[in-house]
């Protein structure tokens, strides 16, 4: 009985220091979201709805939104193209080589981003060695940054680890028997991997794309980093207006929106896949 109250206590405790650190902080910052800015940091004391109503109406603000929308979209496409088979190799392999490819595959996972973006701005950079390749067989090569296609190449690397594992998991849970059938059935690979694997793997197709699209969409480092201030999205811009313009309202709205966006898109996801008629599309999509 005495160990269950310390257990209780103990995460009472650890409850009370995450709304304290985490959900008081994140009240405050939606609160001041609904006041004007007064410039220097200051607020006004009347909440209105005019920055979430200047954020919809401006064009420059919605542009901003659907290019982070688009690359990270991309960049979530992208890396499931890569991942799947990956994850299929690994996941099939038996080989001690596989498992410590598994194991460096865990410990990039946990490197810091900014080591990871860092290392792409030397190979991507006019020095680099793609630059150095490029000018050996053309002639002439110019840097591969600060442009939409670094930031995705960014998103991609800051993603692809965890949809390896992500779809590791998965692809462990299909049972080879199947694929062993399909094989003395005839079937190639290619109609193996449409008709067995990625029908039975498609839930968790989706729900590591969304992890991976969710991740892209509030990414700060690669944007900020292998964009070089020409690809602004919507974490880059909030960023400026807190540090920048000192504009805490704005700013506030922007993550707000970005959040509830977000959370738009998961739902909408989520309850296709539930209704009969979005499960079957997915399904024909997937074959």
């Amino acid at each position: 009985m005495g160990n269950h109250r310390s257990y209780d206590l103990a995460l009472l405790a650890a409850l009370l220091v995450s709304l304290v650190l985490f959900v008081l902080p994140l009240f405050f910052f939606l609160r001041q979201s609904f006041y004007e800015n007064l410039g220097m940091g200051l607020v006004g004391d009347r909440p209105s709805l005019r920055n979430y109503t200047d954020i919809l109406t401006d064009p420059f603000y919605l542009g901003v939104f659907w290019r982070t929308t688009r690359l990270s979209a991309a960049a979530a496409l992208i890396g499931l193209c890569i991942a799947y088979p990956t994850a299929y190799v690994l996941a099939r392999s038996r080989s001690g080589f596989v498992r410590a490819l598994i194991v460096l595959l865990l410990i990039t996972a946990f490197v810091s981003i900014i080591v990871k973006v860092l290392g792409l701005t030397v190979l991507m950079g006019s020095q680099g060695p793609i630059a150095a390749l490029l000018r050996a067989l053309t002639g002439s090569a110019a840097s591969m940054l600060h442009n939409e296609f670094a930031v995705a190449v960014g998103l991609v690397q800051y993603s692809l680890p965890l949809l390896v594992m992500l779809l590791f998991g998965v692809i462990q849970t299909i049972p080879r028997a199947l694929e062993e059938a399909a094989a003395v059935g005839g079937a190639s690979d290619w109609r193996l991997i449409r008709r067995v694997l990625l029908p039975l793997s498609l839930n968790g197709v989706i729900t590591a794309g969304l992890i991976a699209f969710n991740m892209n969409m509030g990414a700060f480092t690669s944007a900020v980093l292998l964009g070089g201030g020409n690809v602004l999205t919507v974490p880059v811009l909030i960023q400026r207006k807190i540090v920048l313009d000192v504009d805490y309202p704005v700013a506030a709205a922007l993550a707000v929106l970005l959040s509830l966006g977000v959370f738009a898109i998961n739902v909408a996801v989520a309850t296709l896949r539930r209704s009969p008629t979005g499960a079957s599309r997915l399904r024909r999509a997937a074959a």
